[in-house]
């Protein structure tokens, strides 16, 4: 299970303990129930100021709507760098790798040895 979809099922576990349905917790969101609907399903990634009106809109005390929030937030910022790698593509990497290389001369590995055994392959 992803972390969108557990942060969905975790917000839709809270509505449902909290006895409201989507569409009063969507209204108090200021969101549309669809959009409520594909957050608690996974479908949508929802942004860290949805998953705080979400939390608000609920009533969940500070502390756990802070740890709601930091999920959230861990989860937006490992999407944006998924979307840049993404975006970049590795090839472009492996481009910039193969230009390095191929104004190389000599290519020196480290193999994590100790001094002794490299003063042995060295000599």
């Amino acid at each position: 299970m992803s972390q969108q979809t557990e942060l969905g099922t975790a917000l839709r576990a809270l509505r449902t303990a909290a006895r409201l349905t989507a569409g009063t917790v969507a209204r108090r969101a200021s969101m549309s129930a669809g959009k409520l609907s594909k957050i608690e399903t996974g479908k949508v990634r929802p942004s860290v100021t949805d998953v705080d009106l979400i939390l608000t809109a609920v009533g969940v005390s500070e502390e756990a709507k802070g740890k709601f929030l930091e999920a959230a937030r861990a989860e937006a910022t490992e999407a944006t760098a998924w979307r840049v790698l993404r975006r970049m593509g590795p090839w472009k990497h492996q481009q910039a790798i193969r230009a390095i290389e191929s104004q190389t001369a000599t290519l020196r590995l480290s193999l994590g040895l100790s001094r002794a055994q490299q003063a042995r392959r060295s000599s």
